[in-house]
């Protein structure tokens, strides 16, 4: 059975002599978490100690100002890093060879990424905002038990100078030197809470209140005896009622409401930063004596409690009285509730006791997990820089083929030189599927016809037009039109029979130079509207035919006083059918009856 250890012993501003003496610095490996001695864990401070002094021999040999930091996480192999890069600054004044130094280079990085599975020694490692420590006082009386203090209360920083026992023995008072009677001599810290309009804040002596002979339970004696020197607590309404948010906050994210709530809330923000500085100005004797400042809060005023808000704010401010950058300003390492002066005493009681805690527990697989983790985070890496450089390629698909819309030579010469190594004028269009019949920019261009950039394409870019597409089609083969033909051929012409293109393979006819092709176009064009003329003609010859019949039959019922095809029916002549149309339906309605005609002289001479 356990014996409790009275909390007023364990109060780290006046800490028992006994308990003081007992404790012991806990070290931990980073990964696995396993305890290790203060031997092993001086020993590698030792060797990081050296790593500081190589490190300000090699800033010294390059001529820097020699700045020795603390050691940070994962730094095993420092020395021998150190050690290789003092030699290579050395070979490459020699004139050593980029091949040595790629070598040496690989070879660092090799090191230093397995360096990620190697652990550290560190007092910080504890997986809690707290320091731990060994004590024989709980190994008789707890197991597994071990003595903890807010890393943040001693200034813990993870250095080889940094020492947590003496800085803790630094902070309480002793046998030797008590603690004065003096609640301002004993020492004072301010404790500042800050949430949605609540404000709760308190000057605390260290000197804390007897509380022999009060009654309560343990907690609520330790409660007791807290000694406020000053405390103050206000709300102002600065929050939108069950929905969360400061109303500046709102109108950052969603522009400046007009409604009364938020004129009301704004005034009460801006009312609120005035309560808050005033109350700084009548402290102000007091927190200039205060040798910790904790900060708790949400918003302007303490999310980051060293920038500026309604409690820190910057040194340039006049009114500031806990200025930004001020090392007494700490944040509160654990969740409080709604600031009020008994949340301030809890949260007081919480930081100035040493707490009992379980010892962490080992994790042994850790160091597989570590590794499986990072083999699962490099394949995810790689998968996404996959995906990122289809995104790419199609993104320069889409601006080729707008470039080729738009027959901007320019442009495209620009595109092409611009993104040579990303994308070339024979690369696949992407995505592949999207453009099977069409796979690069010169089956493209050929496709929809644009005759120019089809010539451009072959003799400045240099296109390939022996490439086919997924139905073994080239270019040239799916050329949209007789125009965009006589443009390959031309570009044949251009380059010449022994530019190196197996032309058979393409299929491009003959070449042609340039006069020719504008002789065979205009040729071309000339036959077709010959063509058309006759077409209309005839076209003009069986309508005149078709209306001179329908008016002969038309007298002939006349003079018979009848209409064909029986009593009472009245037929509409084909002429009467045109009639009610404009020129250009006319001409389509006889097209169409001409082609018709031409299918039905077709299907007769086939059937003989």
């Amino acid at each position: 059975m356990s014996v409790e250890i009275p909390y007023a012993k364990r109060y780290i501003y006046n800490l028992d002599e006994s308990i003081l003496e007992s404790l012991r610095t806990l070290y931990f490996d980073s990964i696995t978490f396993e305890q290790k001695t203060e031997k092993e864990f001086l020993q590698r401070r030792k060797d990081e100690i050296e790593d500081a002094k190589a490190q300000s021999i090699t800033d010294t040999l390059e001529n820097k100002p020699m700045i020795v930091q603390p050691k940070p996480r994962n730094t095993g192999l420092i020395v021998s890093t150190l050690t290789n890069l003092k030699l290579s600054k050395t070979k490459e004044d020699d004139g050593d060879d980029d091949t040595k130094s790629k070598e040496k280079e690989e070879k660092e990085n090799g090191n230093l990424n397995e360096e990620n599975y190697e652990s550290t020694l560190s007092f910080m490692t504890t997986k809690s905002p707290m320091i731990l420590f060994n004590s024989a006082l709980l190994s008789t009386t707890e197991t597994g038990k071990c003595f903890g203090v807010y890393k943040t209360v001693i200034n813990a920083i993870d250095s080889p100078n940094f020492d947590p026992l003496a800085a803790l023995k630094s902070t309480s008072f002793g046998s030797s030197n008590p603690m004065p009677k003096d609640p301002i001599e004993s020492g004072i810290s301010a404790i500042f809470m800050l949430s949605s309009g609540h404000f709760a804040g308190a000057i605390i002596s260290h000197l804390p209140h007897s509380t022999k002979g009060n009654k309560g339970t343990t907690t609520e004696l330790q409660l007791q005896s807290v000694r406020l020197l000053a405390h103050k607590t206000f709300h102002r309404y600065t929050t939108r009622r069950k929905q969360g948010g400061s109303q500046s906050a709102m109108d950052d994210a969603k522009g400046k409401a007009n409604s009364a709530g938020s004129t009301l809330r704004r005034y009460n923000e801006q009312a609120l930063g005035k309560d808050v500085e005033t109350l700084m100005d009548e402290w102000k004797p007091l927190i200039d004596q205060c040798s910790s400042i904790f900060i708790r809060g949400s918003g302007k005023g303490g999310k980051n409690a060293r920038g500026t808000g309604l409690i820190v704010r910057d040194g340039k401010d006049p009114k500031a009285i806990i200025k930004t950058g001020d090392k007494r300003v700490k944040m509160i390492p654990f969740a409080t509730k709604r600031p009020t002066t008994m949340e301030l005493k809890r949260a007081w009681c919480e930081l100035s006791y040493l707490k009992v805690i379980d010892v962490p527990s080992i994790e042994k697989g850790e160091v597989e997990k570590r590794r499986k983790r990072e083999e699962m985070m490099k394949k995810s890496k790689d998968e996404k820089s996959e995906d990122e450089k289809d995104s790419e390629e199609v993104n320069l698909t889409n601006e080729l083929i707008a470039l080729l819309k738009k027959s901007k030579a320019p442009a495209l010469l620009s595109f092409m030189k611009k993104n040579k190594g990303k994308f070339e004028v024979n690369s696949k269009l992407q995505p592949e599927e999207a453009y099977r019949l069409t796979p690069t920019a010169l089956h493209y261009a050929s496709r929809k016809g644009y005759a120019f950039m089809v010539q451009i394409l072959l003799v400045q870019l240099h296109a390939d037009p022996t490439v086919v597409s997924a139905i073994g089609k080239t270019a040239y083969e799916v050329a949209g039109d007789v125009e965009t033909r006589y443009s390959f051929r031309v570009a044949r012409g251009i380059l010449g029979e022994e530019c190196g293109i197996e032309w058979k393979e393409t299929h491009i006819g003959r070449s042609m130079s340039k006069d020719e092709a504008a002789e065979a176009k205009a040729a071309s064009k000339k036959e077709e509207e010959t063509r058309e003329e006759e077409e209309r003609q005839k076209l003009k010859e069986e309508h005149d035919s078709v209306v001179e019949s329908f008016k002969s039959a038309e007298s002939s019922r006349e003079g018979r006083g009848k209409v064909l095809g029986g009593p009472g029916v009245v037929r509409v002549t084909e002429e009467q059918k045109l009639s009610g149309l404009s020129e250009m339906q006319r001409m389509k309605v006889l097209r169409e009856q001409r082609f018709r005609a031409i299918e039905a002289r077709l299907k007769k001479q086939q059937e003989k």
